[in-house]
């Protein structure tokens, strides 16, 4: 890759794999970041690039659209990485990222192109912005204000009703806060918060530390297992499990292990077994038990969760099953997923969530527990489940989880949308063999 020491360039081609070729943000950013010539306030720059362009990326277009009637996929997105500069980056001059993109394109090799691209930039700069209000139509003013696409707003609104869609879409549009698991084995929660001054307490998890910003997993005292990095929604999963510490407990979709590795905390003689279908994953899981200082716990096993019978004849005391879903929940960190087919097959994903909970129930001891999570907000992935799997293993009963925060329960499970107390969204349901 050329120009690695450009933070812009870095920025669009990760843009063009993302919006492009379908590449996961995460995963093309970092890529980009370790071949790049770098330094720490220019990958900065290129992370608030990124994930801004992505997250407002429906509304840039919306904008633009009165400007350019066709244009070459990467000059498209160049065009929206500028513009996403001059409108909401309040520290860089629009001369800047003008020039900026004029270079940009002109380095791709074709001196017209980079006119064009000037003359738009010049042309919307000039322009006073278009206003909401002209977009007559109520769910479309709301997909192209929050740059969420209809059939996602009619799917909130038909689940929740126009207000309180209005209210979850505000605060995706939020930037996320950093949020922290204190590793019990390792360090206290008030050892983690003597530490950093900006770290307060959560409201939802008693091992949970939270704070508006900050790169804590570059500290030391990440590097050294004090604590990782972990939504205070995906905290409460461990928990619900009842542990008494010697357990044998199966995760069936345990990567990248931050639930494998809770759990682990509360283990005495007990182990855990985490499967995956791919090994780099459970290579990820490995490295998170030996930072945490967990990894004599934690059997790590590659196995599609759905045929776990063809894998073990052996019962499990307690099971989690943290389902693949639609990771609606995750949009404020994962501002990729609401473009992503996968995301919006909720049928198919349903099956997917049935067929694993199947599995599963098979190798639950009599009286153990299994404990089935999502991170998302739909009730197809949630509540629809939970009634499916019920009324098809009439061997198992529901167990009502109860929480101090009397809110976040609904229907005996933990049920948050993202904008009760600016997490995930996320699901919990906790089920008992009788």
């Amino acid at each position: 890759m050329a120009n690695e020491h450009n933070p812009r360039r870095v920025a669009l081609n990760t843009l063009n794999a993302v919006f492009n070729d379908e590449a996961y943000a995460n995963i093309a950013l970092d890529e980009n970041l370790v071949v790049s010539r770098l330094s720490e306030i220019d990958r900065n720059l290129v992370t608030a690039l990124v994930y801004g362009t992505i997250s407002k990326k429906i509304t840039l277009e919306w904008y633009l659209k009165p400007f350019v009637k066709k244009s070459k996929k990467w000059v498209k997105n160049l065009l929206l990485l500028t513009i996403y500069q001059m409108i909401y980056m309040d520290k860089i001059p629009t001369s800047a990222a003008v020039d900026e993109a004029v270079k940009l394109a002109k380095k791709q090799g074709d001196p017209r192109l980079a006119g064009f691209v000037n003359g738009v930039l010049r042309n919307f700069s000039r322009t006073p912005l278009r206003e909401f209000d002209e977009i007559k139509s109520k769910n479309e003013r709301l997909s192209i204000q929050y740059s969420m696409p209809e059939f996602l707003v009619k799917k909130f609104i038909k689940q929740f009703d126009f207000d309180r869609t209005v209210k979850i879409l505000e605060s995706l549009d939020k930037p996320s806060k950093a949020s922290l698991r204190v590793n019990t084995a390792v360090a206290t929660v008030d050892d983690v918060q003597m530490k950093f001054d900006k770290l307060v307490k959560s409201e939802l998890s008693p091992v949970g530390l939270v704070a508006d910003s900050g790169n804590f997993a570059k500290t030391l005292e990440f590097k050294s297992g004090w604590f990782t990095m972990q939504d205070e929604t995906s905290q409460l999963v461990a928990p619900q499990l009842d542990i008494t510490g010697t357990e044998e407990i199966l995760d069936a979709c345990a990567a990248p292990g931050g639930k494998t590795t809770h759990i682990a905390t509360y283990l005495t003689t007990g182990h855990i077994t985490a499967l995956d279908l791919y090994d780099h994953k459970l290579k990820l899981i490995e490295q998170n038990a030996r930072r945490l200082q967990v990894a004599d716990k934690i059997i790590t096993e590659k196995c599609d969760a759905t045929k776990i019978s063809e894998h073990f004849t052996k019962e499990f005391d307690r099971i989690l099953v943290d389902a693949p879903c639609s990771g609606i929940g995750l949009i404020r960190r994962k501002p990729d997923i609401r473009y992503r087919k996968e995301s919006s097959d909720f049928t198919n994903l349903q099956n997917i969530q049935l067929e694993i909970l199947d599995s599963a129930a098979k190798h639950l001891t009599k009286s153990g527990i299994m404990v089935y999570s999502t991170c998302t907000i739909f009730d197809e992935e949630n509540f629809d489940v939970v009634e499916k799997f019920l009324a098809t293993h009439s061997d198992f009963e529901q167990v009502e989880i109860a929480h101090e925060k009397s809110d976040i329960i609904t229907k005996g499970c933990v049920f948050i949308t993202p904008d009760m107390y600016h997490t995930d969204g996320f699901f919990i349901a906790k089920f008992k063999k009788k």
